[in-house]
C-alpha cells in the first residue's frame, strides 16, 4: 500500500540563519501553503495539477492514516485514544455565567474533515447572496455553485446542474433511520408543518425544511476526508517531485520584504518541528509566487499576528513588531451556538448501546468489517431540520407560511436561523453512564454575536486566546428561545406517539427567564469557526476586513488566506463544504493570477 511521502523541516527548508552559500533553489517553491487541513488539502491538490508548479505544504499534524481514522463512528469521537482532534479552553465569557468552553480543531492532513460529524451541507443560496450584498462580488450562490459541483461525487443523487459526479470528494445519504426514535421525530416535524425534501443541498428547497443529510463517506463506507479525496497516497506519490508535504511542523512567522515601490511582500515562512524535542533548529522556505494561510479560523489569524499583521495595540502589548495595523485580524469570530436537550431512551435505541454492551459492539464491528454497514458506518446525525423562527406561530410549535415567497431561501432575509438536530447520543460535555441517551439540539445558525482570536503570548507554540463571544449581542436569545420551544414541542409529540422519551436535562418551563437560564448553563459551541480574516473592501472603515474578493491580504503582495476565516459572515450550515468551495475558487484565482503574470 502506498503512503503519503511525509517530509521534515530539514527536508524542505534551510536552517536559520540562512547561509548565503546555500542555493536558494533548494528551499524555494512557487507556492507555500501553511496548513494542510480541510481547505489546504484541496488547494494543494489543485495547484499541483500543473506539472511545472512546485508546492510546499506545512502541516502541524501528521498524516496518521489508520483504520480507526477512516471508520466513521470511531474517527468522529474526539475523546478516543489516538484522536486527531486538538482541544483547549476558550476564555471565560462573563455574559454566560463566566463559562469557558472547549474549542476544537483537527490537526492532521485533512484537518477537521478527519474528525467531524461528516456532514456535507452547503447552506441556503441566501448565505452566499448575503456575501454578495456585503460587497463580495463573485461570491454569490450562482458564482459558487459550479465549485460545489466540481469537487463532489455524489453517490446518492443523480447528476444535475447543482450535483456533481465527476469530482474526487464522495458523499452519500443514509435514508434508513438507525434509531427508532427518529421515526417519531419525523412525525413531529410533519405535524409542525415543515416540508420534507429528498435533497437538502438542492438550491430550490424552502427555508423551512427537513430531510436526510449527505455525509462524506466513500464507496467503502469510510470517511472521505479532504485528505483522502484530494491528497491520497497514490496522487501524492505521483507528484512527490513537485508537491512536498511537510507534516508535524509548526509555522512560527512569515518573512516580509519591501518591493521597489515600497510595498510589503510576503517572502517566506519560518517553521520548526511540532515536537519540541525535535525542534532544536528553525528552518526557512520561500515562495516565488505566493504564500497562502490555510490554518483555519483559529490558526490563520494567529500566524498573521505572530508575523506583525493585526490590531496594532494588541501586537505592541504582546511584544510583536508591527508590520501592518489591521484591526480585523482575529476579530469578528463567529460560531453556531447549540443547546442540547437531553433525554433518556431505551439503551438499544442509542449509540451508547455500543459502549454498554461488548457483544453489541463486537457484532457492529464485525458487520462493518464484512459489509461496511451498521452502526460503525452510520453517521452521528442522519437528518436535520431548518427553520426561520420568524415563521413560527405564537407558541413556537408550528411553521405558518402566508405566501411561498417567505420561504425562498435564495433571499438572505429568509434564511433559517435555527437548525434542529436529532442525535442518538449524549451531546453534553459530561459523561452520563449506564443510560441510553437521545438529544434534540436546537442550534442558532445565524448569530449576531462576535468573538475574537488573540495571541496569548508571542510564543507560536502557545494556543491562541479564543473568546467565543456568545451572547455579546443579547438579541441572539430571541431565535434560540423559539428554537428550544419548537424542540420541546417535538418531544411532547414523540411522547404522544407512545414512545418512552424521558426528560433528563431539559428546562423546567418554557418561560423566557427559564430558557435563558438553561441556555447559559448548557450551551456549547459547534466548532464552526469563521470570519476572523473576513473578506471585504478595505482593512479600515465601517466594515474592516483582512482579504479582498480574491482572498489577497490587504496591503501585502503575495499573501492570501484560504479557509473559513475569510467568510464575510457565518453561513446557516455546517462549514466543511463551504470551506472546500473557498479552496476551489482560490485555486482558480491563483492560477489566473499566474497566467496573467506571464
Amino acid at each position: 500500500m502506498p503512503s503519503v511521502p511525509e517530509l521534515t523541516p530539514q527536508d524542505v527548508g534551510t536552517p536559520v540563519p540562512v547561509s548565503p552559500e546555500v542555493s536558494t533553489e533548494t528551499y524555494t517553491y512557487d507556492y507555500i501553503i501553511v496548513g494542510g487541513g480541510t481547505a489546504g488539502s484541496v488547494l494543494a491538490s489543485r495547484l499541483s495539477e500543473d506539472p511545472s508548479v512546485s508546492v510546499l505544504v506545512i502541516e502541524q499534524g501528521p498524516v496518521a492514516d489508520t483504520w480507526a481514522s477512516r471508520v466513521p463512528v470511531i474517527s468522529g469521537n474526539p475523546y478516543r485514544n489516538g484522536t486527531l482532534a486538538s482541544t483547549w479552553w476558550s476564555l471565560p465569557m462573563p455574559q454566560v455565567n463566566g463559562r469557558a468552553i472547549q474549542v476544537m480543531r483537527g490537526e492532521a492532513l485533512g484537518g477537521t474533515s478527519r474528525i467531524n460529524s461528516l456532514l456535507y451541507t452547503r447552506g441556503p443560496p441566501g448565505d452566499y447572496n448575503r456575501w454578495r450584498e456585503l460587497g463580495c462580488e463573485g461570491w454569490g450562490y450562482e458564482d459558487l455553485e459550479p465549485y460545489f459541483v466540481k469537487s463532489e461525487n455524489t453517490l446518492s443523487h443523480p447528476s444535475s446542474k447543482f450535483r456533481g459526479k465527476k469530482g474526487p470528494w464522495q458523499n452519500r445519504q443514509f435514508v434508513d433511520f438507525p434509531y427508532g426514535v427518529l421515526k417519531h421525530v419525523r412525525t413531529a416535524i410533519t405535524k409542525a408543518n415543515i416540508k420534507h425534501v429528498p435533497d437538502l443541498n438542492d438550491p430550490s428547497v424552502p427555508a423551512a425544511t427537513t430531510g436526510p443529510l449527505d455525509v462524506i463517506q466513500d464507496k467503502k463506507y469510510e470517511r472521505a476526508s479532504t485528505y483522502r479525496a484530494f491528497l491520497p497516497p497514490k496522487l501524492t506519490q505521483q507528484r512527490k517531485s513537485r508537491l512536498k508535504i511537510c507534516t508535524n511542523s509548526i509555522a512560527l512567522r512569515l518573512e516580509f520584504s519591501k518591493d521597489d515601490d515600497d510595498e510589503i511582500r510576503a517572502k517566506g515562512v519560518h517553521f520548526e518541528a511540532t515536537n519540541l524535542r525535535k525542534a532544536g533548529q528553525t528552518f526557512y522556505a520561500q515562495a516565488r509566487r505566493e504564500i497562502v494561510l490555510s490554518a483555519g479560523a483559529l490558526g490563520s489569524p494567529q500566524i498573521l499576528m505572530l508575523s506583525g499583521i493585526g490590531p496594532k495595540e494588541h501586537l505592541e502589548a504582546k511584544g510583536v513588531p508591527v508590520v501592518l495595523d489591521m484591526p480585523a485580524v482575529g476579530s469578528h469570530l463567529q460560531d453556531h451556538i447549540g443547546v442540547p436537550l437531553t433525554y433518556e431512551v431505551p439503551m438499544s435505541d442509542s449509540l451508547h448501546h455500543l459502549e454498554h454492551s461488548t457483544i453489541a459492539a463486537f457484532k457492529a464491528a464485525l458487520r462493518y468489517l464484512v459489509t461496511g454497514r451498521g452502526l460503525f458506518s452510520s453517521p452521528f446525525q442522519s437528518m436535520t431540520t431548518m427553520v426561520p423562527t420568524h415563521l413560527l406561530n405564537e407558541d413556537h410549535s408550528r411553521v405558518v407560511i402566508s405566501n411561498p415567497g417567505e420561504v425562498d431561501a435564495s433571499v438572505p432575509r429568509n434564511r433559517p436561523d435555527i437548525e434542529l438536530m436529532p442525535l442518538g447520543l449524549n451531546s453534553t460535555d459530561a459523561d452520563i453512564p449506564g443510560k441510553g441517551l437521545f438529544t434534540l439540539l436546537p442550534t442558532l445558525i445565524l448569530p449576531k454575536s462576535e468573538g475574537s482570536v488573540r495571541l496569548a503570548t508571542s510564543n507560536p507554540r502557545a494556543r491562541p486566546d479564543v473568546d467565543l463571544g456568545f451572547f455579546e449581542d443579547p438579541m441572539d436569545y430571541v431565535p434560540l428561545r423559539k428554537g428550544m420551544r419548537l424542540a420541546l414541542s417535538f418531544a411532547e409529540t414523540i411522547r404522544q406517539e407512545g414512545y418512552p422519551l424521558k426528560d433528563l436535562i431539559v428546562p423546567e418551563s418554557k418561560s423566557d427567564e427559564e430558557l435563558d437560564r438553561f441556555i447559559r448553563k448548557n450551551l456549547r459551541d459547534c466548532f464552526h469557526y469563521t470570519s476572523t480574516c473576513r473578506m471585504g473592501a478595505a482593512p479600515h472603515g465601517d466594515r474592516p476586513s483582512v482579504v479582498d474578493t480574491e482572498l489577497r491580504v490587504h496591503g501585502v503582495r503575495g499573501l492570501r488566506v484560504c479557509d473559513t476565516s475569510v467568510f464575510p459572515e457565518i453561513v446557516a450550515s455546517h462549514t466543511m463544504a463551504p470551506a472546500v468551495v473557498v479552496a476551489e475558487k482560490c485555486a482558480d484565482l491563483m492560477k489566473a493570477a499566474a497566467a496573467k503574470a506571464l
